[in-house]
């Protein structure tokens, strides 16, 4: 039998919806939604109708693409309502093979939890006495078995809000998500995903930094240095409106171009008047390169300092500006990759693209179940297992 189930991102740019069917245990995107966030910061709310209205605009773009009316939904929170700790739950089985019975009684130690937020854990891997770090365990012997989790915590301030919100729209909230730990999973079981890589979220509102080495989060950040600032300065520098700045960053603005042309804007105080001005090329580009640098050098002073090579990888709106990659390379020289959904899962050419990666991210989560309540250990032969375990024994 088909079922259907909804994600709906919360961001300060945009509201975004996706509706999926499963069949069979195979999962389609089957409709999808996306407008601009209004009445909205990204971390407060300023005008509540107006929010409510973008939120059902978006999702009523998704059911008529699905030809589904969405009852309840699972909703991915992007902003500082968010945050990431690392817990550790040991069992001691004095060198004893590992089985899926062990792995039954380590989940179920409780942890310690705040009352004011809302948890999720994730099973992140397994450390074998403090050595061996691996993603199944299972047919290993070991004196002390432990699991390390990550722990994802949303502000119950912003649950109640969106609560209030979504029982409005006549839609049950089934459980949050947050982007930083879609991000980590969603990369983490990637084939192609090197086993170090800092991926740079470069959104409207804010950067969000996911630092993996060795397969593991090694290092969070978000950081108030979204891709609105270069909007700002367009506005504040040219006077023109916040609308059309955003649309020279994004259609008109190339990092590479040399050649000055002249781009045409209209004046914002005599808008209605349809006075215009023509600004050359470089001007624009200047701008905008100034507010680059400054952000990405504030964004690797804030890395920590660490001998092993690293693949960049950019996601978000913000890295849509044109030639954003020659940049980054002549600027700081690194290469850089970009994390943008497969073109085959399902979401319109014209919406398919890094804007949109958290949330296909959260998709991901969803659908392979990497959370604590489900077991997502991988099948591996037990008895592979322990010849590999005693090579590395071995080597020690």
């Amino acid at each position: 039998m088909e079922s259907f189930k909804t994600i709906i991102e919360i961001g300060s740019f945009s509201i975004k919806t996706i509706i999926y069917s499963e069949f069979n245990k195979k999962f389609s995107i089957i409709g999808i939604g996306k407008t601009r966030s209004r009445g909205y910061t990204g971390e407060d709310i300023e005008n509540f109708d107006d929010f409510i209205e973008c939120i059902k605009n978006s999702i009523v773009q998704a059911e008529k693409q699905a030809n589904f009316i969405i009852k309840d939904a699972y909703i991915l929170v992007t902003n500082q309502s968010v945050k990431i700790k690392k817990t550790q739950k040991s069992l001691n089985l004095n060198g004893a093979i590992i089985e899926r019975n062990d792995l039954r009684k380590i989940s179920k130690i409780k942890i310690s939890k705040d009352q004011n937020y809302h948890y999720n854990i994730y099973t992140s891997h397994y450390k074998i006495d403090d050595k061996l770090i691996t993603d199944n365990p299972i047919g290993l012997n070991c004196k002390k078995l432990s699991v390390i989790s990550l722990v994802s915590m949303i502000d119950i301030k912003q649950i109640n809000l969106l609560n209030n919100i979504f029982q409005k729209l006549q839609i049950k909230i089934l459980n949050y998500f947050d982007s930083t730990t879609s991000y980590y999973f969603y990369l983490k079981n990637r084939p192609q995903t090197q086993k170090n890589v800092i991926l740079i979220d470069y959104g409207f509102k804010n950067i969000n930094i996911v630092m993996i080495k060795n397969k593991v989060l090694h290092f969070i950040k978000k950081l108030p240095l979204g891709s609105k600032k270069i909007s700002n300065d367009l506005v504040n520098i040219h006077n023109i409106s916040f609308d059309f700045a955003e649309k020279l960053k994004i259609s008109t603005i190339d990092l590479s171009d040399t050649r000055n042309s002249t781009v045409e804007i209209p004046i914002w105080e005599d808008f209605g008047g349809n006075k215009k001005k023509n600004v050359g090329h470089d001007n624009l580009k200047e701008i905008t390169l100034d507010r680059l640098d400054e952000t990405f050098e504030l964004v690797l002073k804030s890395l920590p300092k660490d001998n092993c090579f690293y693949s960049y990888v950019f996601t978000g709106g913000g890295s849509k500006l044109k030639n954003f990659n020659n940049y980054f390379r002549t600027k700081f020289s690194h290469e850089i990759q970009f994390l943008e959904p497969p073109k085959s899962c399902g979401i319109p050419k014209v919406l398919n693209d890094a804007s949109i990666m958290s949330l296909y991210s959260s998709f991901w989560l969803l659908t392979n179940k990497s959370s604590e309540n489900y077991n997502f250990t991988q099948k591996i032969d037990s008895f592979s297992n322990k010849i590999w375990y005693k090579r590395f024994v071995d080597l020690l």
